[in-house]
Protein backbone atom coordinates (compact mmCIF):
# COMPACT_ATOMS: atom_id res chain seq x y z
CA UNK A 1 0.00 0.00 0.00
CA UNK A 2 1.45 3.39 -0.86
CA UNK A 3 2.04 5.56 1.44
CA UNK A 4 0.03 8.61 2.41
CA UNK A 5 1.04 12.29 1.04
CA UNK A 6 1.98 14.26 4.61
CA UNK A 7 -0.35 16.72 5.68
CA UNK A 8 0.11 20.29 5.37
CA UNK A 9 -1.35 22.28 8.03
CA UNK A 10 -0.58 25.57 6.27
CA UNK A 11 -2.57 27.55 3.91
CA UNK A 12 -2.10 30.39 1.45
CA UNK A 13 -4.62 32.04 3.28
CA UNK A 14 -2.66 31.94 6.70
CA UNK A 15 0.33 33.48 4.87
CA UNK A 16 -1.91 36.84 3.49
CA UNK A 17 -2.94 36.86 7.21
CA UNK A 18 0.32 37.22 8.21
CA UNK A 19 1.92 39.66 5.56
CA UNK A 20 -1.03 41.78 6.07
CA UNK A 21 -0.52 41.48 10.39
CA UNK A 22 3.14 42.48 9.98
CA UNK A 23 2.19 45.21 7.25
CA UNK A 24 0.01 46.86 9.72
CA UNK A 25 2.06 46.25 13.32
CA UNK A 26 5.47 47.60 11.23
CA UNK A 27 3.61 50.39 9.13
CA UNK A 28 5.40 49.39 6.43
CA UNK A 29 3.39 48.85 2.65
CA UNK A 30 2.10 45.64 1.22
CA UNK A 31 3.73 44.95 -1.26
CA UNK A 32 6.95 45.07 0.58
CA UNK A 33 5.89 43.00 3.11
CA UNK A 34 5.52 40.75 1.19
CA UNK A 35 8.45 40.82 -0.65
CA UNK A 36 10.37 40.43 2.45
CA UNK A 37 8.21 37.41 3.67
CA UNK A 38 8.49 35.57 0.14
CA UNK A 39 12.46 36.42 0.47
CA UNK A 40 12.38 34.63 3.94
CA UNK A 41 10.22 31.77 2.92
CA UNK A 42 12.66 30.97 0.00
CA UNK A 43 15.79 30.86 2.09
CA UNK A 44 14.38 28.92 4.30
CA UNK A 45 13.08 26.07 2.21
CA UNK A 46 16.78 26.14 0.64
CA UNK A 47 18.86 25.71 3.60
CA UNK A 48 15.83 23.29 5.92
CA UNK A 49 15.10 19.96 6.12
CA UNK A 50 12.49 19.88 8.16
CA UNK A 51 9.39 22.73 7.37
CA UNK A 52 6.79 22.09 10.05
CA UNK A 53 7.57 25.51 10.97
CA UNK A 54 9.19 27.56 7.76
CA UNK A 55 6.46 30.18 7.81
CA UNK A 56 6.23 30.76 11.58
CA UNK A 57 10.54 31.77 11.51
CA UNK A 58 9.88 33.68 8.30
CA UNK A 59 7.55 36.12 10.11
CA UNK A 60 9.66 36.32 12.90
CA UNK A 61 12.85 36.77 10.40
CA UNK A 62 10.46 39.30 7.98
CA UNK A 63 9.14 41.20 11.24
CA UNK A 64 12.82 41.93 12.40
CA UNK A 65 14.35 42.78 9.30
CA UNK A 66 10.83 45.57 8.65
CA UNK A 67 12.33 46.81 11.97
CA UNK A 68 15.65 47.29 11.05
CA UNK A 69 14.28 49.17 7.63
CA UNK A 70 12.26 51.06 10.11
CA UNK A 71 15.26 52.07 12.11
CA UNK A 72 17.90 52.70 9.27
CA UNK A 73 15.72 53.87 6.02
CA UNK A 74 18.38 54.28 3.23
Amino acid sequence: MPAAAPSHRHSPHSDDATVAALAQQTGTPHHVVKRIYDEEIAALHADSTVKNFVHVIAGRRARQRLKALAKNPH
